[in-house]
């Protein structure tokens, strides 16, 4: 039993790893049953990553009391009236949100979802009983539910963490009471899970500090790619086109494009001639600051703004571009994170440009021969990265000059076959 509050039709790099799990878990010989919440209490949408479902699998989605169900119903888009794209939500009114929910809403916002998804899931043990019990967060209230079965049932859990606990970690929390909260939920999950999984070396060591006692069984699984989603991508652009730089997903209150778009207007204030020779895309749901950014005169006619598109889109958008872009939160909290897409990008097979802070993702990206990495919030070594891919560009060897090595063991089967291998530790054939 998977327990994931964003699973499909759900879109958004949140569901990539699990809807992979249940994809390859299957030639493994496991069958799954998710407890998700339902589409329509999401702001993404994508039907296309059914189609990765195997038959064996079976999803039970349920209603959800969470914070951004009920903001949905309040946005004019979620009315139907056109007024206001699903893309897009107001950066004021977000941060003034989650700042609300930060005080009344422990772990996260979709607390709300859990009597549901205890419901569902009594439904399916009664119905067809699983021999284990994994949940993948964020969000947090995931694990709280796979906590609450381990209790019920005696089941063997699997706890896989795809980032820290949010409210330590990622956002902080307004008062001691609230760490203390969060402390003791993250604490319980990690004495009582059978096993622990997540995506970095830096958040297993975050995980030993934290965890009340020594964690049985805690593997690193990292994120990764799936080669079936990428056909064979087209030739590169001509020497002479434009620089085509894409960055596809979300972008949040911590994590924009602004450095980018700085880093291009100092570009064409200085060097006019340089005007024309960047195109930027920014695919995906946004905070609206992003749009604010992108609207700058000195950008007039270099960025395209498009909202959220299905993943297969989404790959074609990555394969016709020149450079893929990726951006990661600058604050310290935040630099242990390796973002999904990184993957994703690797299986486009274009070089990458990592606005990251020093970090194991600039790490894969610099050692691997990936890309170029600049800090996210320095317009000027931005702009020095952007001067070498453009050269490569027109030299006629962009694609030559980052060479994607090492892609292989990023490959989501082989990622499965190791969760399986795991699972069958904790919960052995036969049980």
């Amino acid at each position: 039993m998977l327990v994931s509050h964003f699973f499909p039709p759900m879109g958004g790099g949140g569901v990539q790893r699990v809807t992979k799990f249940v994809k390859y878990l299957d030639d493994c010989g496991w069958r799954t049953t998710v407890i998700s919440g339902r589409p329509e209490d999401y702001w993404m949408r994508d039907d296309t990553l059914l189609a990765d479902l195997p038959a064996s699998a079976s999803v039970e989605r349920t209603a959800a009391a969470s914070g951004i169900s009920v903001l949905r119903r309040l946005r004019p888009a979620a009315r139907g009236s056109g007024a206001a794209s699903a893309s897009r939500r107001s950066s004021r009114v977000f941060g003034l949100l989650r700042r609300a929910a930060s005080w009344t809403l422990v772990p996260d916002t979709y607390v709300g979802w859990k009597p549901f998804a205890l419901r569902a899931a009594q439904a399916v043990l009664v119905r067809d009983p699983p021999a284990v019990i994994l949940s993948s967060g964020p969000p947090e209230t995931n694990h709280l539910v796979g906590l609450a079965l381990r209790r019920a049932t005696g089941l063997p859990w699997l706890a896989d963490f795809r980032d820290p606990w949010f409210g330590i970690h990622l956002h902080p929390a307004p008062t001691a009471w609230h760490r203390a909260r969060h402390a003791r939920l993250e604490g319980a999950v990690l004495r009582e899970a059978s096993a622990v999984t997540c995506t970095t070396t830096w958040l297993r060591d975050l995980l030993c500090d934290r965890a009340p006692r020594p964690i049985a069984h805690l593997q690193v699984i990292r994120n990764g790619f799936d080669p079936a989603d990428f056909p064979p991508p087209p030739p590169p652009r001509a020497p002479d086109t434009p620089l085509r730089l894409l960055h596809t997903g979300m972008l949040t209150l911590t994590r924009s494009a602004e450095g980018l778009l700085a880093a291009i207007a100092r570009l064409h204030t200085r060097e006019p001639e340089l005007r024309g020779a960047f195109e930027v895309e920014l695919v995906g749901a946004r905070e609206s600051r992003n749009d604010a950014a992108a609207a700058a005169p000195e950008l007039a006619g270099c960025v395209q703004v498009r909202d959220y598109v299905p993943h297969r889109q989404a790959i074609a958008a990555m394969q016709a571009a020149d450079v893929l872009v990726l951006i990661k939160h600058v604050e310290p909290r935040f630099r242990g994170l390796i973002p999904g897409k990184l993957y994703e990008y690797m299986g486009a097979g274009r070089p990458i440009l990592a606005l990251v802070p020093e970090s194991e993702a600039a790490d894969l990206v610099r050692d691997l021969g990936w890309g170029e990495v600049a800090p996210p919030d320095d317009p000027e070594a931005i702009a020095a990265a952007l001067r070498r891919l453009l050269a490569a560009k027109r030299s006629g060897r962009l694609v030559e000059s980052y060479a994607m090595r090492g892609r292989e063991q990023f490959e989501r089967r082989s990622q499965a076959e190791s969760l399986a291998a795991l699972l069958a530790v904790i919960a052995p054939p036969g049980r």
